[in-house]
C-alpha cells in the first residue's frame, strides 16, 4: 500500500512539472558565466540571430544557446536578427529582457530545456536594454544613466524600488 501511494505522488508530481511552458536552451558549457553583463560593448552584447527558422539568443563567453521565440512571441516582438538582449546568470536561473520588452523573464534550466516565466516590469517606458548587476544575491536592474534602479528579489519573485530620477534632475 505504501509503494501504492508512493508511485501516485511521483505520478501527479510528473503530471504537474509537464504542464509548465519550456522551451529549448541548449546548456552546453562545462564553466558557465558567473552572473551579468556590464556595460557590454556593442559586439559584445547578447543579440538574436535567425537559424533554421528560429529566432536565437548566442551567449557568446559559453557557447550557450537560447531559443526566443515563445518569449519574443510573449513580448509581442517579431522574431528577427539584431534584437538587443540583456542577460544574467544568477543561482542557477537565466533571466533575459531587451529593447521593446515589457516584462523580465526568468528560465529555470532543466536538462537541455527551460521554464520560463514572464515578470511586468514595475515601471511603464523604461530605458531599454537596461543593465544588470547583482545586489545582496539578487537581479539589480538599472538603465545606462542610473535613471532607475529596481532590484528582482529572486526569492519572492518581486520588484522593490531602489531608486528613481526624473529627466533633468
Amino acid at each position: 500500500m505504501k509503494n501504492y501511494l508512493g508511485l501516485i505522488a511521483i505520478l501527479i508530481a510528473f503530471i504537474f512539472s509537464s504542464c509548465a511552458t519550456k522551451i529549448d536552451f541548449d546548456q552546453t558549457c562545462l564553466t558557465c558565466i558567473n552572473s551579468q553583463r556590464l556595460l557590454c560593448n556593442n559586439h559584445e552584447c547578447p543579440t538574436t540571430a535567425m537559424v533554421n527558422g528560429h529566432c536565437i539568443a548566442l551567449l557568446s563567453e559559453t557557447g550557450e544557446k537560447i531559443t526566443m521565440d515563445k518569449i519574443l512571441e510573449g513580448e509581442g516582438i517579431i522574431p528577427r536578427d539584431g534584437i538587443d538582449l540583456t542577460i544574467a546568470k544568477i543561482r542557477g536561473r537565466y533571466f533575459v529582457t531587451g529593447y521593446g520588452f515589457k516584462n523580465l523573464w526568468m528560465l529555470t534550466p532543466t536538462d537541455n530545456q527551460a521554464k520560463i516565466k514572464g515578470f511586468k516590469f514595475p515601471a511603464d517606458n523604461l530605458s531599454m536594454p537596461p543593465v544588470f548587476e547583482i545586489s545582496n544575491k539578487n537581479l539589480l536592474m538599472r538603465d545606462q544613466n542610473n535613471g532607475y534602479k529596481f532590484l528582482f528579489n529572486i526569492d519572492n519573485k518581486k520588484w522593490e524600488l531602489i531608486s528613481t530620477t526624473k529627466a533633468g534632475e
